[in-house]
């Protein structure tokens, strides 16, 4: 099977409606392809919205369940779950375009780069631009072993992995995503790619419409952004804990780019902290 489409959702069943509904409506490719439906310990409707989906909607689907909350731990039971040779990630509040499965192939190739990002763009132009949005206009290769792998560089929301990757580096930080302390499991674990010696990219080829639905200036809007500052900490500590020495460099020039702004950076240095402090307690 060429690719694998895993979503993970959580207690967000009307969400989870539209986005599969943009799953139904996309082309089929001449291709094997299948859809992973990952519930993460929902208590809401989103087990009967999967088994919907997946009895009418003529994609081969398969329902999982993965009822320990976080993030990367339901990447991880959809990974599992898949026979795709190249997994793909979405989340449960984008829409794929239409003709998203066509268009990747058209423009991965394995012998180029093994993993990355495609295009994620607002759907509703009245949401936050802060939050998960990248228009990628060009190509723009990770070369391998890169020390750290900027933040941003490869989100969640629109990303992929081929399988050859997740056999040398391991899976996503169980501990790590949505529903943890720390939501930086995409660019943590696109780090371990990069330093494992795999190129990665960003494809302006693909793309998914993001309907995250916190308003522009919302405080809403605001707690998300300061999330993504205290994971920032978190995933430079990964590196740090893994000895990856030029994190202390790369991380401090940055740190001078935003010194006007030392709640971003005293967040970084929270996240950072306790990260450290989870990995002691855990050895």
């Amino acid at each position: 099977m060429f690719c694998s489409l895993i979503m993970c959702t959580r207690n967000r069943s009307r969400h989870l409606r539209s986005a599969l509904l943009a799953l139904k409506m996309t082309a089929r490719p001449n291709f094997s392809v299948e859809l992973i439906l990952v519930d993460n310990g929902s208590v809401d409707e989103t087990p009967q919205v999967i088994n919907s989906f997946a009895q009418t909607s003529g994609w081969p689907t398969k329902a999982v369940s993965e009822p320990c909350v976080g993030l990367g731990r339901a990447r991880n039971r959809g990974i599992e779950a898949a026979n795709g040779e190249v997994l793909l990630f979405t989340d449960d509040d984008c829409y794929v375009s239409d003709n998203y499965f066509v268009d990747f192939r058209n423009s991965f190739d394995e012998r180029i780069l093994q993993y990355g990002m495609g295009q994620v763009l607002l759907f509703d132009p009245e949401d936050d631009p802060r939050v998960a949005n990248l228009k990628i206009e060009k190509l723009v290769i990770i070369p391998p072993r890169t020390p750290v792998v900027p933040t941003g560089h490869v989100q969640g929301a629109n990303m992929f992995f081929h399988r050859r990757v997740l056999e040398k580096t391991g899976l996503f930080n169980n501990n790590m995503g949505a529903g943890t302390q720390f939501p930086c499991e995409d660019i943590e674990l696109a780090s371990r790619a990069s330093l494992a010696g795999f190129t990665g990219g960003l494809l302006p080829g693909f793309t998914v419409f993001h309907h995250h639905g916190r308003k522009t200036g919302s405080a809403e809007a605001d707690s998300t952004v300061q999330s993504y500052d205290f994971g920032r900490g978190a995933y430079y500590a990964s590196l740090i804990a893994r000895g990856v020495n030029e994190t202390w460099a790369y991380w401090g020039e940055k740190a001078t780019q935003y010194t006007i702004n030392l709640d971003r950076f005293s967040r970084e240095l929270e996240g950072a902290a306790a990260y450290l402090k989870h990995i002691a307690h855990s050895a």
